[in-house]
């Protein structure tokens, strides 16, 4: 649950700016659209960051979490955040809010020609600054419609 990895404050700022020297890998294309797109919104993950999602090419998602004190960007360590699977069901549906250093994420990827997920919890430690995959799961088939 969101209450068991708690925010140690909530920031009331908005992106104000983007730090595209923290991560210029991102500084062009979809990612760089996507990105931007967090000016002047407030954090909705770990206190400080806000959360989004771009697409990447077939079956590719990326996610990055933007610091709204700063405005560095940090790549997400699974794909995308999810509230589609059991996981964030215990937590009201969400895959993340403000107040909590965690977050449910998930990734693709292909078995030969299937392709399959895995799901996630993210950590914020706030301590050493770093993401941490703390769960996942095997890989599942997806069914395709």
């Amino acid at each position: 649950k969101f209450e068991a990895y708690p925010a140690s404050a909530v920031s009331t700022k908005a992106v104000s700016k983007i730090d595209w020297k923290s991560n210029p890998d991102l500084a062009d294309g979809r990612s760089k659209e996507a990105v931007e797109r967090v000016v002047g919104q407030n954090a909705n993950f770990a206190g400080h960051f806000v959360v989004t999602s771009f697409g990447c090419g077939t079956g590719c998602q990326s996610t990055v979490f933007v610091d709204v004190n700063n405005g560095k960007v940090y790549k997400a360590p699974m794909q995308f955040p999810t509230d589609k699977t059991e996981l964030p069901k215990v937590s009201g549906g969400k895959a993340h809010q403000a107040s909590s250093n965690m977050i449910f994420m998930s990734s693709l990827d292909y078995k030969g020609t299937d392709m399959v997920q895995s799901d996630g919890v993210v950590v914020f430690d706030e301590k050493s600054n770093k993401f941490q995959t703390v769960a996942k799961s095997k890989p599942y088939k997806l069914e395709m419609e």
